[in-house]
């Protein structure tokens, strides 16, 4: 799974980055009057910041759960009524063939753990008021540089990609790596910026009315993992 195996790589080159970047700062605040806890970076109640918690996890993997198999049993009964699956340009979700799901078991680590340090990032690491504020207006505040922290660097990677294909001169990825990365990009950027977008929507949502990270992690990082192990082309030796 040549797209798949891509997202394992770079999710798991960014799981490095941000469990450094919470480290040193954690370290650092050891020596300060007020250290970090783990309430601090989302992984326990304000009950029990001293802690990690894994009943609040646990709980957090019940919902989430719970929440993507009501999504999977909406795509089955499609697929059994109509034979048709969720899509845009390819299968986003599509039940799943008992190989494509020891796929999601293989992928799926890394997509949740990618997923909660993410969120354990910008609504814990980076909690703004704006988060706790009730309505559209607190909504928009806090999702926009969600949105921005999710999909900026993207969105920069989508503009390397499509000026110098519009330009006339080829695809970005052809002219910095070789002719084997143009066309996948080609055709996964054309939909990964708008989901990144959606998933962006629906870890502040998820997250507004849990004041969990693990809830809106691991929600996401299950729909995403889904959407790549259940959709995207195998090649076979």
């Amino acid at each position: 799974m040549t797209i798949g195996n891509g997202f394992l790589a770079w999710y798991s080159l960014l799981i490095i980055i941000m469990i450094i970047t919470t480290i040193l700062p954690w370290r650092k605040s050891k020596k300060s009057k007020q250290p970090l806890d783990y309430y601090d970076i989302g992984f326990a109640s304000k009950d029990r910041p001293k802690k990690f918690d894994w009943n609040l996890l646990g709980k957090a993997a019940v919902v989430a759960t719970l929440m993507v198999g009501f999504v999977y049993s909406l795509v089955w009964i499609c697929n059994y009524l109509f034979m048709l699956d969720f899509r845009v340009i390819w299968p986003f979700f599509r039940p799943f063939s008992f190989e494509r799901f020891l796929q999601l078991l293989v992928y799926l680590p890394f997509f949740t753990v990618f997923f909660v340090l993410n969120n354990s990032k910008i609504f814990a690491q980076m909690r703004q008021k704006a988060a706790g504020v009730p309505g559209f207006k607190g909504f928009m505040s806090c999702w926009w540089k969600n949105a921005l922290l999710m999909a900026g660097g993207i969105f920069m990677i989508c503009l390397i990609m499509y000026i110098p294909f519009f330009a006339g001169i080829g695809p970005g990825a052809d002219l910095l790596f070789g002719s084997t990365f143009g066309g996948p990009f080609m055709s996964l950027l054309l939909v990964f910026f708008p989901q990144v977008m959606v998933l962006s929507v629906l870890c502040t949502y998820i997250h507004r009315r849990t004041g969990n990270v693990f809830v809106s992690g691991l929600s996401v990082g299950i729909l995403s993992c889904w959407i790549i192990a259940g959709g995207s082309a195998m090649l076979y030796y």
